[in-house]
């Protein structure tokens, strides 16, 4: 499916050596036991004196030697580890006129983006881990020939190997080109002298050094131990592009910070410069699966399962048989497809959503997507409908009879129950051959690092010592739970629903294709349900991914009998008792639960949505959950349980607006203080409203409430022609899901909100809708559009500046409409104001004012 990179490509090896230490390291005990061999030899030669001298002088040669090697392996250490980096003062090569802040300033602005060069691990589950610390930084030892008695000490303990890589810049300047402001970047490795050089050109100083920061982590990251981890495997020994490091970095920032739109924008430039990471692939699925964009999300997953080698055809045959040890002997595949395999399974298993938006033409940003997509899952998940039809054991006609008709289905769209059917099965195949997968896998996997952690147990130079092994993130409870409690329930659930829409005679039992399965969905009982889950999760109760999916089970079991409120009970119960573990368990496992994203325990995760019904009992005990868990998550509750709904939506659509009247105001008021304008400018100005205001348009358009790139074009476009106001404004761009204080207000009411918004799109103006929607008066964008024609024209008749009056009046125009537009969607004034005040922006003319409608233009 993907073409990869060229041959060449491949090649490509870092201009840094890679550090071999493990070789030098074998040296150096290869040398320990010739300074034995040696100190031996001396020993038994001291009574000879004419070999005494020949004795002593090959022991010394040893002994320097083994110093050298010991010297070397040391180095060899620190620039894989990596050891310290030395950041050297910037010197300055600029003009003395050059505007700029003191080379002092910018050095220290360039250790601190390398100091804050932190690693962000790949997620694949419901958590984020913390970041990682990449570099550190420490002054080198500068040495003053004039002083060398003092400077003695200092160069004897250079002896030592200290440093890793030196970093060195100098700053230039051009007056040629639009980037005028440029650094010469030089890293250097103290490993066998190797070093490179590149220079970097910006519009600004930051620009500058975040460009070089990015430069100097991806020219380390493929030859230290970090380019060894997710996602950079690949990249070890070779040429990383900096732009694919800035683009995932950014990417997880934004993530992080809840605006998953402008991530989405970040992971897709990843994706793009690094097309077979299936890391990436992994997270991008689940910032969509965030969004809500499950249809999405379930095409990405779906179209990178081929990253591990294998087409549809294999794989599919493989999902649905019992006993292969394709991963037993590629553990590192099983690895890197670890959280694609589990958010796909996850994306299908919560059918009730998917199946939901597939059919409403939901959760996808293009319409296509849905007719794409279909053949690909046909081809994988055929079996699927051919259990739920059970005819027998299917030939070759068969399958390509089932593949057609699957692909009919889920092309058509209509039958939502059993497309969800069809997921679910699907869901509960992926989940089994996920957890067989994870416990062939696991002998290479987990057994070697336990085996390391318990020989730490008997070296004295451990410094650190993990009695109980390293815990992964994923453990064979969590995926046990999953395979033998969740999965099978889900689908239970989903043929009780399925049989619901069917005649009698098309009904289906539930154990048909399920043999494994030990719980009755219809007489579900709370004892068999927990002792079923203890024998599930085994010995990994401890951990809190599977007290977490624990939890999740006893959720889902809630759908079985909504009538019987002590059953009900129980099961809550037990829900918010197996949080309370996930919460409470110690070390690596708590570190991972405390960082679980609030929002998608409380009121996102579709598996917890029975605890979120409010007026129950079980809602009561889960709050008080949330409430103990997450102390500042109250301010979240007035956010509705089901995820990024269209409502949030359209919240978020309206809190952008609101930053960016505040922000376009301010830019405006800035304007009016200037004495006058080069022409040229005032028509940059003009066309850059015009196109803010056509953003606007569409985005208060209902009909593009899932065009999330029209949001990130938006932003990127206030955030590229708006300087430095945008970026010094506190609440733009918004977070898709605010914290405590970016609503004091509380929430807005949606229907508010939708007449609100479509009233906006009214009074923009439609250039597409039917003429009796069309709104023939002046508006902001009508307004702008026919000043850039007006100045054009002036230009050309040789009219080279606007006065300041007229500087003025334009300025303050413009930022009275955002005003009121701001003021009037915080509810502080009606409409009146804003519709008034967009008719009155000024209009620019060729001819001077005349009659009652001359305060509005301005001659030019």
């Amino acid at each position: 499916m993907f073409h990869g990179q060229a041959e060449n490509d491949r090649s490509l090896t870092a201009p840094l050596p890679a550090p071999r230490f493990v070789a030098w390291w074998v040296w150096s005990g290869m040398g320990f036991l010739g300074l034995g061999a040696a100190l031996w030899w001396t020993v038994d030669s001291t009574g000879k004196k004419d070999a005494s001298t020949w004795s002593r002088l090959v022991l010394l040669v040893v002994v320097l030697l083994l110093l050298y090697l010991l010297w070397r392996a040391t180095r060899a250490w620190l620039a894989y580890k990596p050891g310290a980096v030395d950041v050297q003062q910037l010197e300055d090569a600029t003009p003395a006129s050059t505007p700029k802040p003191s080379a002092v300033d910018l050095s220290a602005k360039l250790r601190q983006r390398l100091s804050d060069s932190s690693m962000y691990p790949p997620t694949t589950l419901p958590a984020q881990a913390p970041p990682e610390s990449f570099l550190e930084l420490l002054g080198d030892v500068e040495i003053d020939p004039k002083k060398l008695g003092s400077a003695l000490p200092r160069i004897l303990s250079r002896l030592r190997p200290k440093l890793a890589y030196r970093v060195g810049g100098v700053l230039q300047f051009r007056d040629t080109e639009s980037d005028q402001y440029g650094m010469t970047v030089t890293v250097t490795a103290f490993l066998f002298g190797g070093s490179r050089v590149t220079t970097i050109w910006a519009s600004d100083w930051d620009d500058v050094i975040r460009k070089a920061g990015s430069w100097v982590v991806s020219t380390l990251l493929p030859v230290t131990r970090a380019g060894r981890l997710p996602p950079w495997r690949r990249w070890w020994g070779r040429e990383l592009s900096p732009e694919l490091y800035e683009a995932y970095q950014e990417a997880n920032e934004l993530s992080r910070a809840g605006r998953h739109h402008e991530a989405l924008e970040k992971y897709f430039t990843a994706v793009r410069l690094d097309p077979k990471n299936p890391y990436l692939r992994a997270e991008l699925a689940e910032t969509q699966e965030k969004m809500r964009l499950h249809i999405d999300a379930l095409d990405t997953c779906q179209r990178a399962l081929v990253l591990d080698g294998q087409d549809v055809r294999s794989y599919a045959e493989r999902l649905w048989s019992r006993h292969r040890l394709r991963y037993f002997w590629h553990p590192r595949r099983f690895r890197e497809l670890l959280g694609l395999r589990y958010r796909n399974s996850i994306i299908l298993g919560t059918a009730e959503v998917t199946a939901k938006q597939w059919c409403n033409d939901e959760g996808a940003n293009s319409k296509e997507m849905r007719v794409n997509l279909a053949p690909l899952l046909a081809q994988r998940y055929w079996r699927s409908l051919f259990c739920v039809d059970n005819t027998g054991i299917p030939d070759e006609q068969d399958s390509q009879n089932y593949r057609e008709s699957l692909s009919r289905i889920l092309k058509g769209g209509k039958d939502e129950n059993l497309i969800r059917l069809v997921f679910q099965l699907a869901s509960w195949q992926e989940t089994s051959r996920l957890a067989r997968d994870n416990t062939w896998a696991q002998f290479w996997l987990y057994l070697p690092a336990w085996l390391w952690s318990r020989a730490r147990l008997a070296w004295p130079a451990a410094y650190y010592q993990s009695v109980r092994g390293p815990r992964f993130a994923a453990t064979r409870g969590a995926f046990q739970v999953n395979r033998k409690v969740w999965a099978p329930l889900r689908l239970m659930w989903a043929i009780r629903d399925y049989n619901q829409s069917r005649p009698p005679r098309e009904r289906k039992d539930q154990h048909t294709c399920l043999p494994e399965i030990k719980i009755c969905w219809s007489e579900l009982n709370v004892i068999d349900l927990e002792d079923e889950l203890r024998s599930a999760a085994g010995i990994s109760r401890g951990d809190w991914l599977t007290n977490y999916n624990m939890a999740c089970a006893y959720a889902v079991a809630m759908r079985a009998e909504s009538s019987d409120p002590d059953l009900q009970l129980k099961l809550a119960e037990r829900a918010v008792k197996h949080l309370e573990k996930a919460a409470l368990t110690a070390g690596e496992s708590f570190k991972s639960f405390a960082v679980v994203e609030g929002t998608w325990l409380a009121y996102e995760d579709p598996d917890l949505a029975p605890l979120r019904e409010k007026e129950t009992r079980a809602n009561e005990l889960f709050d008080d959950f949330v409430r103990t868990a997450y102390p500042r998550a109250e301010a979240l509750e007035r956010y509705p349980p089901n995820g990024q709904s269209d409502d949030q939506l359209r919240e978020y659509d309206y809190r952008l607006l609101e930053e960016i009247a505040k922000v376009m105001q301010q830019v405006w008021n800035e304007r009016s203080e200037k004495a006058d304008v080069d022409i040229q400018c005032a028509t940059e100005w003009l066309r850059v409203e015009r196109k803010i205001w056509r953003f606007i348009r569409e985005i208060s358009d209902s009909a593009n409430k899932r065009r999330w790139q029209g949001r990130v074009s938006l932003i990127r476009y206030i955030q590229a022609n708006c300087q430095p106001t945008s970026s010094s404004s506190p609440g733009f761009p918004p977070s898709l899901v605010p914290d405590e204080d970016a609503s004091p207000n509380g929430r807005r009411d949606p229907e508010k909100i939708d007449r609100t918004l479509a009233v906006l799109t009214r009074d923009m103006g439609r250039t597409h809708a039917p003429a009796r929607w069309r709104v023939p008066r002046a508006t902001p964008y009508s307004n702008s559009q026919k000043g850039q024609g007006i100045l054009r024209e002036a230009a050309a008749d040789g009219v080279a500046r606007l006065d300041a009056e007229t500087v003025r009046a334009l300025s303050t125009g413009y930022a009275a409409a955002w005003q009121t537009l701001d003021d009037w969607l915080e509810g502080e004034v009606k409409h009146s104001p804003f519709r008034q005040a967009a008719r009155h922006v000024p209009r620019l003319t060729r001819r001077p004012p005349s009659g009652t409608h001359g305060r509005r233009k301005l001659p030019i």
